[in-house]
C-alpha cells in the first residue's frame, strides 16, 4: 500500500489525539491538528505537528482542508465527558453531530481522502440487552452524550452510503493513560486522590461495569484502520480489552497493583448511566489483526508514575 504522507487529526491536543499524533510522526507523516483547545492542550501536541486553533463547527474548516490536502483524516475531536453532557446538552449535540458533520461535509467537498476514520464509542450502543456489544448491534443511546455518540456514528455510515467515501468507524471501551486530565473519569480519579491524599468521590452506586483499554493499543487500532481501508471501509470496529471491572473492584484492582489505599465515598447521584459495558472485538482481531498488546498492571504502574510527576 502506497505510505500516506498529509494527516490531519481533529482533536489532536486531547488525551487520545496526541498520543496518535505522536504515532503518526513517528512514522514519518506529516501531521495537522484541528483543535479549539477546550480540553485538549497545547502542550501535548508534538513540536512536528502544525496546529490550527479551530473549532470544529467552523466552516472555515474547509480552507484549512485545501491548503493542507491532507490524504487522511482522524476525526476524535468532541465533547467526551459524560457528566457535562448531561450539564450541557446541546453544546454537546452540537459539538459532537453538527461538527462531525461539518468534518465529513469538508471531506466530501475535498472528495480524493483515501481514509477517514471516525472515532466513536462504546456508549453509541446504548443500554444494549445483550453484552458483549458487537458491531452489529443497533445505536440506541438515550443520554445526551450517548445519543451524540449514536447520532455521529450513524451519520458518518451515511456518508459511506451515499457518497462511498472511505470512511471506517471505531467504537472503543473506556481509554486510560497518560495525559488523561478529565477527573471526571474513574482511573484519573482514582490517581489524583492517592497522589493528593484526598477523599476520591464516586458518582455512581460503585456496581458500574466498565471495560478499561490502554491508549496505545487504542492508537494501533487506529492506524490498522487506516493501513487496511480498502478492505473494510463502510465497516465500524469495536476496540477492547479484557480489563472489565465494576467501580470498586477497579479501584481494588489499583490498590493492589499500586500497594496503595484509596479513601473513598459513594455518593450514587449519577444520572441514566449505563449499567454495564463491554465489547466483543473478534472482527477487529479477525479482520485487522487487532488485539490489545499491553497488560493491566503494567500500564496502570506507568500511567500512576506519569501523573505522579505531572499532576
Amino acid at each position: 500500500m502506497e505510505k500516506l504522507t498529509n494527516i490531519l487529526v481533529t482533536g489532536g491536543a486531547g488525551f487520545i489525539g496526541s498520543h496518535l499524533v505522536d504515532r503518526l510522526i513517528k512514522q514519518n507523516h506529516k501531521v495537522v491538528v484541528i483543535d479549539n483547545l477546550s480540553s485538549g492542550k497545547k502542550e501535548n501536541i508534538n513540536p512536528k505537528a502544525k496546529l490550527y486553533k479551530i473549532d470544529i463547527r467552523d466552516s472555515k474548516i474547509s480552507q484549512i482542508f485545501e491548503k493542507e490536502k491532507p490524504q487522511v483524516i482522524f476525526h476524535l475531536a468532541a465533547q467526551s465527558i459524560v457528566d457535562i453532557a448531561y450539564k450541557n446538552p446541546l453544546e454537546t449535540i452540537q459539538t459532537n453531530i453538527i461538527g462531525t458533520a461539518n468534518i465529513l461535509e469538508a471531506c466530501r467537498i475535498k472528495g480524493d481522502l483515501k481514509s477517514i476514520i471516525i472515532v466513536s464509542s462504546d456508549k453509541a450502543y446504548g443500554k444494549a440487552k445483550n453484552l458483549p456489544y458487537k458491531e452489529e448491534d443497533p445505536l440506541l443511546g438515550d443520554h445526551p452524550y450517548d445519543f451524540s455518540k449514536t447520532a455521529s456514528d450513524l451519520l458518518a455510515q451515511t456518508y459511506f452510503k451515499t457518497y462511498n467515501m472511505p470512511i471506517a468507524i471505531t467504537r472503543f471501551s473506556n481509554v486510560f493513560g497518560s495525559r488523561d486530565f478529565n477527573f471526571g473519569r474513574i482511573i484519573p480519579d482514582v490517581f489524583e486522590s492517592i497522589i493528593k491524599n484526598k477523599q476520591l468521590l464516586i458518582r455512581s452506586n460503585g456496581q458500574m461495569i466498565r471495560e478499561y483499554t490502554y491508549v496505545d493499543d487504542i492508537v494501533d487500532g487506529c492506524i490498522k484502520l487506516k493501513e487496511n481501508i480498502e478492505k473494510i471501509k463502510g465497516e465500524a470496529f469495536n476496540f477492547g480489552s479484557k480489563n472489565i471491572f465494576n467501580v470498586i473492584n477497579l479501584i481494588k484492582k489499583i490498590e493492589q497493583i499500586l500497594n496503595v489505599k484509596v479513601n473513598y465515598k459513594i455518593l450514587n447521584i449519577a444520572k441514566n448511566e449505563i449499567p454495564e459495558q463491554y465489547l466483543d472485538y473478534t472482527k477487529a482481531e479477525k479482520l485487522l489483526g487487532w488485539h490489545p498488546q499491553t497488560t493491566f498492571e503494567q500500564t496502570i504502574k506507568e500511567s500512576f508514575n506519569w501523573y505522579k510527576v505531572n499532576l
